[in-house]
């Protein structure tokens, strides 16, 4: 017997230069036993009445871990077409009707037509008692992805999506932040130099004011003017001849006495509303006063 030389197609069988599927004892046993040796997925039976079995499987190793490595297997009526089963593949996969094309021996299947009459050699009835089966290899076509894939791409771009919103709001949030302490320290710097600043301002005015301060004597008219004469007050040069006269009442106990108190300087009666400033009142001056109306 002629030895054989096998090799492996890009339809993924194997085969026989040497010799015809058929006649080839070690190519049967070798895809016999490949068939056995990995896990296969069962799909219920198509159609009705006497059927083949068949064995649909991937091009070798392009699918990994997404479709069972021994691939497909199930019962096939005689009289229904291939495209039967290849819709049944095509929901399992999750692909387009269109997505993918089969291939037995080397020969391309048509949907529309049986496997016998897309010329595939159908197992004879001790062939099929004895387990015989139909190997039929499929690809996806161009383009086309398996329904597994493109779901697990979803899920990552939705994973992305979602990891990129909470990126952003948490910058967002982080930004916000910063902003919310930004102005909450710009809001307590402004405060803090106004208090500053209005307690400079006071100081300013306090000093101002303490350098105003002047003491004044004042006494009756007739009293005389000796140092002894009247009482010191202690008043500003800022201050009125009114608040001057009230500050002297309430000094020498006059305060609610009927009449009018009147202040002199230098001979001269003193208006109300004029300050000591403008009257040229200087520390140290002595104010002369009376009171009018009075009983």
């Amino acid at each position: 017997l002629k030895p054989c030389s096998l090799k492996f197609s890009w339809l993924g069988l194997w085969e026989c230069p040497d010799h015809s599927r058929s006649s080839c004892s070690r190519l049967r046993t070798l895809h016999t036993a490949a068939m056995s040796a990995a896990k296969t997925e069962e799909f219920p039976q198509i159609g009705e009445g006497l059927c083949n079995a068949y064995h649909v499987k991937a091009v070798t190793g392009i699918h990994g871990e997404d479709m069972p490595p021994g691939g497909f297997v199930g019962m096939l009526a005689k009289s229904e077409p291939v495209g039967k089963l290849k819709k049944v593949l095509c929901e399992r996969l999750g692909v387009p009707s269109d997505g993918l094309s089969f291939a037995c021996e080397g020969k391309h299947l048509e949907d529309g037509k049986t496997m016998s009459e897309n010329g595939v050699l159908e197992p004879g009835p001790a062939a099929r008692r004895a387990g015989a089966k139909i190997t039929i290899t499929f690809m996806l076509r161009e383009g086309v992805e398996l329904g597994v894939v493109l779901q697990r791409r979803m899920a990552q771009q939705e994973e992305d999506a979602r990891r990129e919103a909470e990126r952003k709001a948490a910058e967002q949030a982080a930004r916000e932040a910063a902003a919310s302490r930004a102005r909450e320290e710009a809001e307590a710097k402004a405060k803090a130099d106004a208090e500053a600043m209005a307690q400079a301002e006071q100081r300013a005015r306090d000093a101002a004011r303490e350098a105003d301060r002047c003491v004044v004597r004042c006494a009756p008219v007739g009293m005389g003017d000796g140092p002894d004469a009247g009482v010191q007050v202690r008043t500003y040069r800022g201050s009125t001849v009114s608040e001057l006269a009230q500050a002297i009442s309430e000094q020498v106990g006059m305060r609610g006495t009927a009449g009018q108190l009147t202040l002199t300087f230098n001979g001269e009666i003193l208006m109300g509303r004029t300050t000591l400033r403008e009257a040229n009142i200087a520390d140290g001056a002595t104010i002369l006063y009376y009171w009018e109306g009075g009983d």
